[in-house]
């Protein structure tokens, strides 16, 4: 899936988004509070309204067009507060009173693959029962042939960003569970077979995806160990070990070991920089094709001692994935191409976003003195908000 732009409205919140356009690589700075974490939690909610997991919906209304396989499509949506008392059990639980899927054809003509309203529903221009007010016609209708690829593309966003101090246990043994269940695939299409897994465990923990690699495809892991190691000298190996707790649970961890230890340092005890780092790049290399990866506060945690392979690691995966990143830390920001810059500013309750290519100011400075140009911009625009 790749994000063409992107519009977004939170009438609870008196706040929207005017639309933005994404590129494959989209590095959002801006003064703090004028919206940038805002944008990726609103593609993070829409992502998971397309997947079911939404349990309360706000009242908000969105525009998307994206494309996915070649395919490019429209996804808009509003939800209100209803108007019955007897709508639903929950108090403040919206119901979408508008939803519409569009695709379009090689000549840009749109065709409408799905409308409904408060009153009725209809699919490829057909009448259907009116669908569940509270969950998007995405999920309701994912095994439609019209909508399944609509579906799996809202399977490509990765968010995973697990927490260090969160042990990531499970109620079976990962040791002892295949890893898909057609075991011939292995054997006649090594990389059918790595595809398939990477699609498959897009939203799982990162430590059991990272258990599985090193289980199942060693030289992806190597690739990663690898990447590591250049980063970071000083460390000799990483793995990934199981514990069986006493409630019969299995608890994974990573560890690292250095050169000049004999003893591996646990998950608890790795630096917050280099956990990070290493949950970056399992992330990035693990992520299917056409994965939209977003990263918030992209520099968080991370020494100056690894920004500048990490910098590179993103920009050398970006012709395949989309980054939607967002930072303040100087050398983030100077050592990503200034095209992909995208500088957030906030009136009021609108936010709006420039991309750097638009804006004379910086089109115009010599490369040395756009980072110059950009903070200018951004004092003014803080002191303007």
């Amino acid at each position: 899936m790749r994000i063409n732009n992107f519009s977004f409205k939170n009438i609870s919140q008196n706040w929207h988004l005017e639309k933005t356009y994404f590129d494959n690589l989209n590095l959002l700075v801006g003064a703090s509070g004028v919206g940038k974490t805002r944008i990726l939690k609103a593609l993070y909610l829409i992502c998971n309204v397309a997947q079911g997991e939404v349990q309360m919906l706000e009242n908000v209304e969105w525009s998307i067009d994206f494309s996915h396989l070649g395919q490019k499509y429209r996804w808009e949506l509003k939800a209100l507060n209803p108007t019955e008392t007897t709508f639903s059990s929950e108090q403040n639980h919206s119901e979408i009173v508008d939803e519409k899927l569009i695709k379009y054809a090689e000549d840009n003509e749109s065709i409408e693959i799905l409308h409904r309203t408060k009153t009725e529903s209809t699919l490829n221009k057909s009448q259907i029962p009116k669908l569940k007010r509270t969950e998007s016609a995405i999920n309701l209708l994912s095994e439609e042939d019209s909508i399944t690829p609509i579906s799996e593309a809202f399977k490509r966003f990765i968010f995973n960003e697990t927490p260090q101090s969160v042990i990531v246990s499970s109620g079976f043994d990962p040791s002892n569970v295949p890893l898909l269940p057609d075991s011939k695939l292995e054997d006649s299409d090594p990389y059918l077979y790595l595809q398939k897994f990477k699609v498959a465990s897009v939203n799982t923990p990162t430590v059991l995806k990272a258990y599985f690699l090193q289980r199942f495809f060693p030289h992806i892991f190597n690739e990663i160990k690898y990447t590591y190691i250049e980063i970071f000298p000083s460390v000799q190996d990483i793995k990934i070990t199981i514990n069986r707790e006493s409630d019969n649970r299995y608890s994974l961890l990573f560890e690292i070991k250095e050169i000049f230890s004999e003893n591996w340092i646990t998950q608890l005890r790795i630096s917050s920089g280099m956990y990070r780092t290493l949950t970056y790049l399992i992330e990035v290399i693990a992520a299917p094709e056409e994965s939209i990866i977003m990263i918030d506060e992209f520099e968080n945690s991370l020494g100056i001692n690894c920004m500048p392979q990490l910098t590179d690691f993103i920009l050398d995966k970006s012709p395949n994935l989309q980054f939607i990143l967002t930072s303040h830390h100087p050398y983030i920001i100077n050592n990503i191409p200034w095209k992909t810059w995208q500088l957030v500013s906030r009136t009021n309750g609108t936010i709006r976003t420039r991309k750097a290519v638009d804006i004379p100011e910086l089109n115009t400075a010599s490369s040395l003195d756009k980072f110059t140009q950009l903070i200018n911009l951004l004092e003014h625009e803080e002191e303007t908000a």
